[in-house]
């Protein structure tokens, strides 16, 4: 990720394994630990709110990461245009098209490739073909799980973006991936070279250091890092209408559409009632 030393970062849905570099976290179950691997981490500024519907100012990031959440949502052109909307900059991961081939995560509302440097969309069937086969080796089988990571080009969509997001939705029944196709074959193939080093270094480490040594080593050093001025009330706005916020006591409250929302346990809770309960 290009993110500059003296960027403002916003990550979406940064669950239970935020990057070091976040400054703000936004995560809409923080409650609901069903659909990521452990307990959220709010270990700096959190926000439990919808990435369709982001509850920050225009502008008000300079990067935003948004890591395995494109899949999940309602709506792609909804978190697409709001990360647009908040920052200038991002990084967006996915699982493939060949990810969700082999996984088949249920909950998973779409599949992304990156075709000629475009995101391109399409509403997931849902077909779970192995069933669980695959996640079991991937607990189980080191060898399988080497395989994974040093070939993770061909389980992943990793797109960097600036300015604006290329990306289509296409309708569900048309082909993206042509893994018939002996140049696809080669280009799935051929990672670049830096990007297989850093892979293999990133196992090696994986391999050598226990997930919790490195959770906590991560929480360290984003408490202790020297971060930006902004604070939570100087960039937050309500998720509905964009409007300016009031707070009061526990509450925030829009000056403009009159929605209000809680701060329970030092979080403020801005994710949207269902529709008819507003």
């Amino acid at each position: 990720m290009n993110i500059h030393a003296d960027d403002f970062v916003l990550e979406i849905g940064s669950g239970h394994n935020p990057n070091v570099r976040s400054d703000v976290l936004c995560d809409k179950f923080v409650d609901d630990d069903e659909q990521r691997g452990g307990a959220i981490v709010t270990d700096r500024p959190m926000v439990e709110a919808d990435g369709q519907y982001l509850p920050f100012a225009d502008g008000a990031f300079d990067y935003v990461i948004c890591l395995h959440v494109l899949e999940h949502v309602e709506d792609a052109d909804l978190l697409l245009s709001e990360m647009m909307r908040v920052s200038s900059r991002g990084y967006i991961e996915t699982p493939s098209e060949i990810g969700e081939r082999i996984y088949g995560w249920h909950y998973h509302n779409w599949v992304v490739n990156l075709i000629n440097g475009r995101l391109v969309l399409k509403e997931n069937d849902r077909k779970a073909e192995f069933g669980q086969l695959f996640h079991t080796l991937a607990a189980q089988d080191k060898y399988w799980r080497k395989f994974h990571v040093t070939h993770h080009n061909l389980f992943l969509v990793q797109y960097e973006w600036e300015d604006k997001i290329d990306y289509e939705v296409l309708d569900c029944k048309e082909q993206t991936l042509d893994l018939k196709s002996p140049q696809a074959i080669e280009e799935l193939l051929t990672p670049k070279e830096s990007k297989q080093i850093h892979d293999e270094f990133l196992l090696t480490l994986k391999s050598a250091v226990p997930r919790g040594i490195v959770s906590r080593a991560k929480s360290f050093l984003a408490k202790n890092r020297s971060r930006p001025t902004k604070t939570l009330k100087e960039i937050l706005v309500c998720p509905m209408c964009k409007g300016v916020v009031r707070w009061v006591d526990q509450n925030i409250l829009c000056q403009n559409c009159d929605h209000s929302y809680s701060v329970i346990d030092g979080i403020p809770r801005l994710t949207l009632s269902p529709v008819g309960s507003l």
